[in-house]
Parts: C-alpha cells; sequence; structure tokens
C-alpha cells in the first residue's frame, strides 16, 4: 500500500531527507546558515510547500544560490551516463540483473527525440514523483470544483438540454458513489458511466445552437456595422429580423424589439449602437461555447474507471517514474546480502541526489528544472528549465556543456501563441561559427513547426557584461520568470 501523506512533498525540501540540500548546507558560510534559521523554520517550509508563492523569500534566494554555486553541484556529470553505468554494474549481479529493464528503457538516445518522446521523458524524470501523489489526492476534489463549475456555466444557457442536465448533475454530486470512487471499483466504474452520459449531452448541446449564434447572424452583425446606405441597412436588418423570429435565446425579444423600431427609424448611429450590442450578445455566447468545451475536456480526465481509484492511479503513475523505482532498488539493495550491494547504493544515491537537486532547484526558483532526459555522446551534462507567467508566456532556458564545444546557454522566450525568441550564449567561438552557418535552416525548421522566430542571437560567453541568467530575471518575484526584451 503506498502511504499518501504529505510528508512525500516536505521531503523535498528538509535537509534530512533531500540529498542535494544536505550537500549544500554543509558548504554554507556562517551568514547564510544564519539567514536559512531566521526563514526556513517548519511553518514557513509548510506555507511555502502548501501555498502559492508570490514573491521570493530571502531565504529561498539564499537556498538557490547555494545550489547553483555549490561545487558538489558543479561537476555531477550527466545523469544518463550514472545511469547507463548503473545498468552495467547492475547486470554483473545475479541478483539484481532483471531490475535492469526499466532502467534500461529509460535510456532514449537523443536521435529519437519528438514531442511525445520529450514530453514521456520529462513526465517520468522523476522531477515530477511528489506531484503525481499530490494529483491522485486531488483527483475527487478537482472532479467535484469541474461538476460545480458545469452546474453554473449551464444556469446561464437557455437550452432545453441545458436545463434537463442541470439536475442531473446535481443529483451526481449528491450520490454516495462520488465519495466513494477513490476506493470502491464498482463506484468508479458506476461514476465513470456517469460523466459519460453527460460529457455525450455536453457535446449535443454545443452542437444544437439556437439560430441567434448561428454563423449566419454573426456574419449580418458584421455586414451591418459596415454598411452607411439606408436602403442596405434596412434590407439586412429584415434579414436579421426574419433568422432571429425562430430563435428562443431570452436575448432575442429585446433584439426584435430594437430591429422594428430601426426599420421606422434608421438611424446610422443607432444601428451602429444596435450591431454593437449585438456583437456583445453573440460573444457572451462564444464564451459559453468556450466554458463548456474546456469543461467537456476536464471531464474527460476522469471517465476512464482506473483514473477514479487513488490506489490503481498511484501504482501506474509510479511504474514509469524513474525517482520511484531507483527508491525500489535503493531499499532492495539495503536488504541485499549481495557482495556488490554497496557500490550499487552509491550510484544509486548519486543519481537520487541529482533529482533531489533538480526538485529543490525547482520548488526555489518557482519552475520546472530537469537534468537533460536524453543519451547523448556529445554530451558532458545537462539541464533544462521552463516557467510559465502570469500572462501566459512561456521561457525555457537550456544549459549544456558539451564535450567537444564547451559550454552552451540558450534560453527561450514563446509568446502570443507562436512567437519565439532565443538567445544563445556559446563558450567557444567554434560553436557560435557553427551556429551561425545553420541558422537559415533552422529558422526554416521553427516555421514549418509552427512558430515565428523574432530574433535569434548568438553570442559569446565574454560577448555580454550580464550574466544570462540575470538578463532575463526580474526583480517582481520567483514566479515571473524571465524577461525577454524584444
Amino acid at each position: 500500500m503506498i502511504n499518501l501523506s504529505p510528508e512525500t512533498r516536505l521531503s523535498i525540501i528538509l535537509p534530512n531527507t533531500n540529498k542535494a540540500l544536505s550537500e549544500a548546507i554543509k558548504n554554507a558560510a556562517p551568514e547564510q546558515l544564519e539567514t536559512l534559521k531566521e526563514g526556513k523554520d517548519i511553518k514557513s517550509f509548510l506555507t511555502s510547500l502548501f501555498q502559492n508563492k508570490t514573491t521570493a523569500s530571502k531565504s529561498d534566494q539564499v537556498l538557490l544560490d547555494l545550489l547553483k554555486n555549490s561545487t558538489a553541484f558543479k561537476n555531477m556529470g550527466s545523469f544518463n551516463d550514472g545511469l547507463q553505468s548503473l545498468v552495467k554494474e547492475l547486470k554483473t549481479s545475479p541478483e539484481m540483473a532483471p531490475k535492469t529493464a526499466f532502467f534500461e528503457n529509460f535510456l532514449k538516445n537523443i536521435t529519437t527525440i519528438d514531442p511525445k518522446s520529450l514530453k514521456s521523458q520529462i513526465a517520468s524524470s522523476g522531477v515530477f514523483m511528489e506531484s503525481k501523489f499530490a494529483a491522485a489526492l486531488h483527483k475527487l476534489p478537482d472532479l467535484i470544483q469541474t461538476l460545480e463549475q458545469l452546474q453554473t456555466a449551464l444556469s446561464k444557457i437557455p437550452q432545453n438540454e441545458a436545463k434537463a442536465l442541470h439536475p442531473k448533475i446535481t443529483a451526481l454530486l449528491d450520490n454516495p458513489i462520488l465519495s466513494n470512487a477513490s476506493h470502491h471499483p464498482e463506484s468508479a466504474l458506476l461514476l465513470s458511466e456517469g460523466l459519460k452520459k453527460v460529457t455525450d449531452t455536453l457535446q449535443t448541446l454545443i452542437s444544437k445552437s439556437d439560430p441567434l449564434y448561428s454563423k449566419e447572424v454573426a456574419a449580418l452583425a458584421q455586414k451591418l456595422d459596415q454598411l452607411s446606405v439606408v436602403s442596405e441597412i434596412k434590407s439586412t436588418l429584415s434579414q436579421l429580423y426574419g433568422t432571429l423570429l425562430s430563435s428562443s435565446a431570452p436575448d432575442t425579444n429585446a433584439l426584435l424589439d430594437s430591429i422594428e423600431k430601426l426599420l421606422k427609424n434608421t438611424h446610422t448611429e443607432e444601428v451602429k449602437a444596435f450591431a454593437g450590442q449585438l456583437r456583445d450578445t453573440l460573444s457572451e455566447e462564444g464564451n459559453s461555447t468556450k466554458e463548456l468545451s474546456s469543461l467537456i475536456t476536464k471531464l474527460g480526465e476522469f471517465t476512464d474507471p482506473k483514473e477514479l481509484i487513488t490506489e490503481t492511479f498511484l501504482k501506474e503513475s509510479m511504474a514509469d517514474d524513474i525517482k520511484s523505482n531507483l527508491l525500489k532498488l535503493h531499499e532492495e539493495l539495503t536488504q541485499s546480502s549481495d557482495p556488490s550491494s554497496q557500490k550499487l547504493v552509491e550510484q544509486t544515491d548519486k543519481l537520487l541526489t541529482q533529482i533531489d537537486y533538480h526538485q529543490l532547484i525547482s520548488h526555489l526558483g518557482s519552475s520546472n528544472s530537469i537534468y537533460f532526459p536524453f543519451v547523448w555522446d556529445q554530451l558532458q551534462e545537462g539541464s533544462l528549465s521552463f516557467k510559465k507567467t502570469k500572462d501566459k508566456k512561456f521561457y525555457c532556458e537550456i544549459n549544456l556543456k558539451l564535450k567537444v564545444y564547451g559550454e552552451l546557454n540558450l534560453m527561450m522566450a514563446l509568446y502570443d501563441g507562436n512567437q519565439l525568441e532565443i538567445q544563445a550564449h556559446t563558450e567557444k567561438p567554434e560553436l557560435k561559427t557553427l551556429i551561425h552557418e545553420n541558422i537559415a535552416e533552422l529558422r526554416t525548421l521553427l516555421i514549418q513547426s509552427g512558430l515565428t522566430p523574432r530574433s535569434i542571437r548568438v553570442f559569446e560567453a565574454t560577448e555580454t557584461k550580464t550574466p544570462l541568467n540575470e538578463t532575463y530575471s526580474t526583480a517582481e518575484g520567483s514566479d515571473m520568470g524571465f524577461e525577454v526584451k524584444v
């Protein structure tokens, strides 16, 4: 049985369970330790973990600096190289050789990289293991919240299907199967079947739009806003009136009254005002449709009964998680009488420490930080970091140490859906030249992928006076990510 206690999350930031934090504190200066003592008591630990952080605390920044500047972590090496060494050693032990299958499968070569494999490798990197526990615990509350949001959305929709569905959702929320589904397979099955019926009805509701919200009315509203000749205005108003006669939407009667008045006394300014009123009405319906579509997607996450049972969901989530498997291996090795077990424990500890390091960096920096999750012969070590700002901008930082070309630091910003900025800093001029020679091909590939490269800037590390991380950082709090200046 998997223990779903909050200690799994707390362990990320406690030195007796997080190997990376323990190692960093060993190298802390007295004044740094004093700052940590002031800001990192157990209360602030819990507050920081279980609430959304809006600003970086002083002690968070001290810990972050300690981790990033600690000599223990500057030359950790490649996680995948370490994992390959562990697999090789495991195969020499008759007792442990059968344990290698999962780890060998995790070792994906960079030549196989594509969006699907990248997403899979990041999800199973171990950095999100504790998040998977949290997701399991929040399954039921998330479902209840989604159903309550659906109730609110349906109450604003006049169609009969919406009115009929509303009490069914109320009955579902009051049904005992909802609370029993997380641990009772039969309840989970009944609940998933009920949710499927709800999503089917919602799909039908979206497809049966009232005439007021048809494409024809939208086109007439746009046309009306552009006309200035009275005869053309009256003709368009008449078409609109005829279409709306078959509408049963609550706003229709008021719109029909307005059209009748305009047909009797057509004034351009009043027509413009009416066109604006009609656009607002159509916009509200568009928002309702988008909201329903979003809620249908959310409900789809709960229509598999296995996903609703906490223990089953966790077992499947942990099955392909590298940290979970390393912890299981570590426990077996500590109980093994195999002569090589001590060496294998040390190798496993080193890999777990690297994962702990990235979990702690993620927590303190309000980002998602992971090691480079692919096998690459040219790579000595590397890491990826992702952030998202409140205004829906996405930032990615890639730091690589290449065996031939030295360090390569990349900052990328994605905004307005597909607008991309790239800034690269190279340690060696040869790599800068090589990137410049292939920029045209890079631009072409980005455009073919649906991205618009606004700028691609390449510098040698010595060409900029401001460190790369400071160029993109802000002083507005650790959740704000980096700032790109266009």
